[in-house]
């Protein structure tokens, strides 16, 4: 079976317009009726009811049939190529999530200089999300901030690099920023701010004011940690966030909670990538042992 054949085809039962899928590939109306009939007459069927007595064309059962699996076939032809683009130029993936990743990236890259120029980042913004797709094998390795010491996950190697307080950052005017230390007692009335649905952050913020018994605090919630910086800085709301998140904001004070709630920042390998190339499993090999030397600094 010729595939660009069956990549017309693809087109053509979305379509179901030669001159349309023709225009889309460049290619003459006739190159389209040819890689039909070609494909009709290999399979011994009528594939796209053509007749004139209809209106309008439309797939028959065995057309049905041949596009899903078309579907299939065509993107498990591209991972292909996409793998074996990956194998030849030795590409490396790693999971970045750019205010993590941000901050630990230039400190374990000099020993990794050997892969510098091959590494592809997979971007997420959410920890969450991130810990999923390692889990499915969908990325082989990320730095992600948790709530937990620990994954229960068996497929995944954990390596702790931080563990930080949650705290709140305040603008330097806030009365709360001459404060040594405050209690959840002395939050009952206050604003806060805090990343939203998804984030780590949300999630710890919320056990921790219940655990508190903060009773349903005001809370203003934001996908971008620089608004939440930004809206903390300029008015008297309170953000709650990790240091990582903060640090090269100067325009912010730091308020330690009593019993603060602990963040896990650390590197997590999915251990069971059978498809993984050589060159993949030796960068996680690297990123493993840069980041247990990193860790025992």
């Amino acid at each position: 079976m010729n595939l660009q054949d069956l990549i017309y085809f693809n087109r053509l039962a979305e379509t179901l317009n030669f001159t349309t899928t023709a225009e889309y590939y460049h290619v003459s109306q006739p190159s389209i009726s040819m890689a039909l009939k070609r494909l009709e007459m290999e399979l011994d069927t009528v594939l796209i009811d053509r007749k004139r007595i209809h209106k309008n064309m439309y797939l028959t059962e065995t057309g049905e049939i041949l596009l899903k699996h078309a579907d299939h076939i065509l993107q498990t032809v591209e991972q292909a190529k996409e793998e074996i683009h990956d194998l030849k130029n030795q590409v490396v993936y790693f999971g970045f999530l750019p205010t993590i990743g941000g901050h630990f990236m230039p400190q374990l890259m000099p020993y990794l200089t050997k892969y510098s120029s091959s590494m592809k980042l997979i971007e997420e913004e959410s920890s969450d999300v991130m810990l999923d797709l390692v889990c499915k094998g969908q990325v082989p390795l990320a730095i992600i901030g948790s709530d937990c010491p620990a994954f229960s996950a068996e497929n995944i190697e954990q390596i702790t690099l931080r563990t930080e307080e949650m705290a709140l950052w305040v603008s330097p005017d806030n009365p709360l920023a001459k404060k040594d230390s405050v209690t959840a007692a002395e939050l009952q009335d206050e604003l806060f701010i805090s990343l939203a649905q998804g984030y780590t952050h949300q999630r710890i913020f919320e056990e921790w004011t219940k655990n508190n018994q903060i009773e349903q605090p005001q809370t203003l919630y934001t996908k971008e940690i620089q608004t939440a910086l930004s809206i903390a800085s300029s008015t008297n709301m309170l953000a709650f966030m990790s240091a990582v998140l903060v640090e090269d904001h100067s325009r912010l004070v730091r308020v330690p909670i009593e019993n603060a709630p602990r963040f896990y920042i650390s590197l997590i390998v999915n251990k069971d990538l059978h498809n993984a190339t050589y060159f993949q499993k030796e960068f996680n090999e690297a990123m493993i042992k840069t980041a247990k030397e990193f860790k025992n600094r």
